[in-house]
């Protein structure tokens, strides 16, 4: 996995949702959630298909499957509270990232020996179960205290898009929204970083 000085990565929890040449063009890296719904032929077909196109994939809290699909690359959630440091020790080259909301969580993921970590929300969105979010004030106070490389998620349209630039960040994180995900992000994506 390669992070740029500044990375997309996008959300995806259904294989077949996201056109993998387009991900290819845009430099993105994939997180693959929810794997539990598929037979490890489907995922190994899918890993494989990102492999080619030279496109990093993410593995989602389940080690076996890790291991299945040879990946170097694990996403540990914000609900996952289980150790992972030891992983670094069968495979010294993995990646860990970690999702989390709070300082609290923050603190977890580094425990876990996350190498990036996910922060959310944001932005508001208009999810019916997700209220409040950080803002960008809120966000750089945050991670302004660790020395960990921050990626943001939630909220994040082409209107404000400009403003991750006030953020202490390494990249951000979109959901699998076609909007997002499918037609204006290469756009404004090039023309502000």
């Amino acid at each position: 996995m390669i992070i740029n000085k500044f990375s997309i990565f996008f959300i995806t929890e259904k294989l077949h949702e996201l056109n993998l040449d387009y991900v290819k063009k845009t430099g993105a890296i994939l997180i693959l959630r929810n794997i539990e719904k598929y037979k490890d032929e489907e995922l190994k077909k899918f890993n494989n298909n990102c492999t080619r196109r030279n496109i990093s994939l993410f593995v989602p809290n389940n080690i076996r499957t890790l291991f299945f699909l040879n990946s170097s690359n694990f996403y540990i959630s914000a609900y996952n509270k289980k150790p992972f440091k030891h992983l670094k020790k069968i495979k010294p080259n993995i990646k860990f990232l970690g999702s989390a909301h709070n300082i609290q969580e923050i603190k977890e993921k580094i425990e876990q020996g996350c190498d990036y970590i996910v922060l959310s929300r944001i932005f508001e969105t208009s999810h019916k179960n997700k209220k409040g979010h950080l803002g960008t004030l809120k966000f750089n106070l945050l991670t302004r205290k660790f020395s960990k490389k921050f990626l943001a998620l939630g909220g994040i349209n082409e209107k404000r898009f400009k403003l991750l630039r006030m953020l202490n960040i390494s990249g951000c994180v979109m959901l699998k929204d076609k909007k997002k995900a499918g037609k204006y992000l290469p756009a404004f994506f090039k023309n502000n970083f």
